[in-house]
């Protein structure tokens, strides 16, 4: 999605999918990069007046001071929401970093973390326990969370950014690492076990490769778009536009089957995330699937990425396909054990004799 401006700099979209008015400007060789909190540009012209007056003063709160942070309950709670829900991490590192955040919050009881001392506050702790990889990982991501995904701090108020705080180099790793990647018959078992919106839920993803977010975002605002007639010929039914995490706008060609299930979650009454993972637990238990086999739907996105590759599709296709900006992004996260399709390797030939021809996109 193209960029967006304003009088006072550029316009970005939070989480919810609203406008959020930030500040830029350079003053006196300064350079100043501020939210005004403001979801209207007649509010945000407000502020801007305010930051021109006194720039190097300027807190969109006005003259109170922000209220301070603490790593209590409802802090860890709702980090932990984002990192099961948004980040998708899996159930044992969400268990893991709830005890890493219990530890910190008996370091760091009554300490703001807003702009809280590395010297005095973070570091002494840390020379004194095990594990400080974790440690040190799941602080600099609490505090990530809170100045990019909340915009509850400034990144002068974040002691653990620009270097201010590393990661320090993880023990080596024994054995092979895990894939992720679900077979697609399971897959289909887990599908056959689902009923309503949570069916329709995995039947988007299993065509789109979508997070799970981004269903829950379509489901509540997403768009549905008649297809060109070029991408009618390629077997594309519809066009389905979701907001992704980064806030640009994605959008996927997908088949009349999917298209189908997108217009019945539209249709649906909100979506809940929480309520999804449950019933994909449920349903993974009655496909008889193993213990180490059964999957949740933040695996779908691996899978799909997977089951691409391995058909044939190129690196580069994939990541366009998923909304990555890179192609490194999908080898590294999403494609790490597909195997890409040998050149030297002659197509195979179908029981009539004929060669079967090269696996393409049709979305």
């Amino acid at each position: 999605m193209a960029q967006r401006y304003w009088e006072g700099g550029r316009i970005r979209t939070d989480s919810d999918g609203r406008d959020v008015y930030v500040i830029r400007r350079q003053v006196n060789g300064k350079r100043y990069e501020v939210s005004t909190r403001c979801h209207t540009r007649r509010a945000a012209l407000e502020q801007l007046g305010r930051f021109e007056a006194d720039p190097e003063g300027y807190d969109p709160r006005g003259g109170l001071q922000p209220d301070p942070i603490y790593l209590d309950k409802p802090l860890v709670e709702a980090y932990l929401r984002y990192s099961r829900d948004e980040k998708e991490n899996s159930p044992k590192w969400v268990r893991e970093q709830r005890k890493l955040l219990a530890w910190w919050a008996k370091k760091l009881h009554a300490v703001n973390l807003r702009g809280a001392s590395l010297r005095d506050a973070i570091l002494p702790p840390l020379s004194r326990t095990s594990q400080r990889h974790h440690k040190v990982s799941v602080l600099k991501g609490l505090y990530s969370w809170l100045r990019t995904v909340k915009h509850d701090l400034e990144l002068a108020e974040d002691p653990t950014a620009a270097g201010g705080l590393k990661v320090p180099p993880a023990a080596e790793k024994v054995g092979r690492p895990r894939n992720k990647a679900v077979p697609r018959e399971d897959v289909d078992k887990v599908l056959s076990h689902l009923a309503g919106g949570w069916r329709d839920a995995l039947q988007l993803q299993v065509e789109t490769g979508w997070h799970v977010t981004e269903v829950q975002r379509f489901a509540n605002a997403g768009e549905i778009d008649e297809p060109t007639p070029e991408q009618r010929e390629r077997g594309v039914a519809g066009v389905l536009t979701v907001v992704h995490k980064s806030g640009d706008r994605h959008r996927t060609g997908v088949s009349a089957k999917t298209l189908e299930a997108a217009r019945r979650l539209r249709e649906r009454d909100g979506f809940s995330v929480e309520w999804y993972h449950r019933a994909m637990k449920s349903a993974c238990k009655a496909a008889g699937l193993k213990k180490a086999e059964r999957f949740g739907p933040g695996q779908l996105r691996h899978s799909v990425a997977t089951w691409a590759v391995d058909s044939g599709v190129d690196i580069a296709s994939v990541s366009t396909f998923l909304g990555h900006r890179s192609p490194l992004t999908t080898k590294r996260f999403y494609a790490a054990f597909a195997v890409p399709r040998n050149p030297m390797l002659p197509p195979p030939v179908v029981k009539s004799g004929r060669r079967r021809p090269t696996a393409r996109r049709t979305s």
